[in-house]
């Protein structure tokens, strides 16, 4: 006798997963594109200052600027190379300098993409310090030349050569995802936010501003 599947029929919970099933959705990362180039290039100006004054065989000025270094690497870790956007099939994970925020679509009251992605929830406002950022006039206008020069000039539209081709950049699939959750019913507001800290680093971004505060001379 065959077994009936009543997997259709099990009512979903207020975050918008159904009970003893598994979503297989694997999770997007959304990062600016300019954040972790900017990092990079921190991090090689500190170790490039740093080696510069070790083969010139300064050691007090060395040891005076290492810990002002360290602070600097510090902050280009917690504000340009980890900040980014999760999006999965259960919601979106928030995750900025030290403090995380797991943000489930039932929580979820709405969604502000501009400048930055702000996401309303649980009463509160989520910013997102690493969402992707609205592309520059300069890049779509190179972008839009490139799309042109690829084509022949004389096959292309009279309304096409002047049209204005449309971005297409992960904050459009931000609001898709939101969108598509909306549309499959799950219910605002029922569910909650989980917020954490990094302690790794947090730990050492205190440890950098202590050994600043005792390198400077009183």
């Amino acid at each position: 006798m065959a077994l009936e599947d009543t997997s259709a029929v099990r009512p979903a919970r207020p975050d918008g997963r159904v009970p003893g099933t598994r979503e297989e959705r694997p999770a997007v990362t959304h990062r600016s594109a300019s954040a972790r180039p900017l990092a990079v290039a921190l991090w090689l100006f500190a170790a490039g200052t740093l080696a510069w004054l070790l083969v010139a065989g300064a050691t007090k000025p060395t040891a005076d600027a290492t810990p002002w270094l360290v602070l600097v690497s510090w902050l280009a870790y917690v504000s340009q190379w980890r900040p980014c956007l999760r999006v999965d099939g259960h919601g979106f994970e928030v995750i900025n300098g030290m403090r995380d925020h797991r943000i489930p679509f039932g929580a979820i009251e709405d969604i502000e993409v501009r400048y930055t992605t702000v996401i309303c929830a649980a009463g509160k406002r989520y910013v997102s310090w690493g969402a992707p950022t609205p592309p520059s006039i300069v890049g779509s206008g190179f972008q839009q030349l490139s799309d042109l020069k690829s084509r022949p000039y004389t096959i292309l539209p009279s309304n096409e050569r002047i049209s204005q081709p449309e971005a297409q950049t992960g904050r459009d699939a931000i609001v898709a995802t939101w969108q598509n959750a909306r549309h499959a019913g799950i219910a605002r507001g029922q569910a909650r936010v989980t917020s954490t800290w990094n302690m790794p680093a947090a730990a050492v971004g205190v440890l950098a501003v202590l050994a600043v505060v005792v390198s400077i001379p009183f």
